[in-house]
């Protein structure tokens, strides 16, 4: 089932914290997912097109903030899990990573100022068992100031944000200076009440912004797609039938979303891993080029990831797509 139907059928609250805290379940928010006028799930071709636009090289998502805004006020966006994490395993600086078998779709319910250029966005996510959770997060950005806040834990665990450094990745860097996270209020009465040490604290937040931190690169990407012309193909899911056969069963019906898919790779595949390209090599010459992105004004061109070298490892019939914003 998909998320935005687990979160909005949740009733009831889960067991209570250790302490008698009252646990942030996606019970809460069932209503606001209900209620929220766009819905968008995303493709596995979207996810991956997304990923990797988000990391490439070049100008990078920072060179274009300002064709980036939040297409509604309220939005709901999911994706599935394991396609996001093996199309970072495609990227030289993640390819270390593993993915956790906990968590089968992730989601975020966003609230946007009118512009679309500032927000709030809460996480959520369901396990293979479809279970659901709402995370510890929550996530403002900016778009328009710089907005990271130095790392102060007794702070942080009163409720005050925390912003994400990392020099090693300018570009990046440059991203999430427009973004900073803060632990929902129950959260942090939890944890505050929990008398954590400092070593504690720290190895707790390390793990929390590690579950949400980097989900932002890829939705700001998926955004500058929304923004452009013909950018996305999109799907009103058609869902009449199946809510029929639900509510004969006495069954809740499912929730209308849009399906997004990524027009602009089509007719491109992207190797399915830098191991097994590897494996099929048959010459030095043959090598994965990443890809990366150039501006010219109001035009954005993303070098797409490709096969370099021997043709009998495949054919890549288009590398660059250009993106108009007029």
């Amino acid at each position: 089932m998909r998320l935005l139907d687990l979160v909005a059928q949740s009733t009831t609250a889960p067991p209570t914290l250790p302490g008698g805290w009252a646990f942030p379940g996606a019970h809460r928010f069932a209503d606001a997912v209900r209620t929220c006028p766009l819905r968008l799930v995303l493709a596995d071709d979207l996810i991956q097109c997304t990923t990797l636009l988000a990391y490439a090289e070049g100008k990078r998502l920072g060179g274009c903030l300002d064709l980036i805004h939040v297409p509604a006020q309220q939005l709901w966006l999911e994706w599935l899990e394991a396609t996001r994490q093996s199309t970072l395993r495609e990227i030289a600086q993640f390819a270390g990573i593993s993915c956790s078998s906990l968590r089968r779709r992730s989601g975020v319910l966003i609230a946007a100022d009118r512009p679309g250029r500032a927000g709030t966005m809460r996480t959520f996510w369901s396990t293979q068992d479809e279970q659901v959770y709402s995370g510890p997060l929550l996530t403002d950005f900016d778009l328009d100031r710089v907005m990271r806040p130095a790392l102060d834990l007794d702070a942080v665990f009163s409720g005050a944000a925390v912003g994400v450094v990392l020099p090693e990745e300018a570009a990046l860097d440059e991203l999430l200076s427009h973004v900073c996270f803060r632990l929902d209020p129950a959260w942090a009465n939890y944890y505050r009440a929990a008398n954590l040490t400092e070593s504690e604290q720290l190895l707790l937040l390390r793990e929390v912004l590690g579950t949400s931190a980097f989900d932002m690169p890829m939705i700001l990407a998926l955004f500058l797609l929304f923004a452009a012309k013909d950018g996305l193909r999109r799907r009103v899911a058609d869902l009449q039938r199946l809510n029929h056969a639900r509510q004969a069963c006495g069954k809740q019906a499912l929730l209308e979303h849009i399906e997004v898919r990524a027009p602009i790779t089509l007719g491109y595949e992207c190797p399915s891993s830098v191991a097994s390209t590897a494996n099929r090599r048959r010459g030095p010459r043959l090598h994965h080029v990443r890809g990366h992105i150039a501006r010219r004004g109001d035009h954005v061109f993303w070098r797409l990831p490709h096969l370099r070298g021997n043709a009998r490892f495949g054919v890549v019939r288009s590398r660059t797509v250009q993106l108009s914003f007029r």
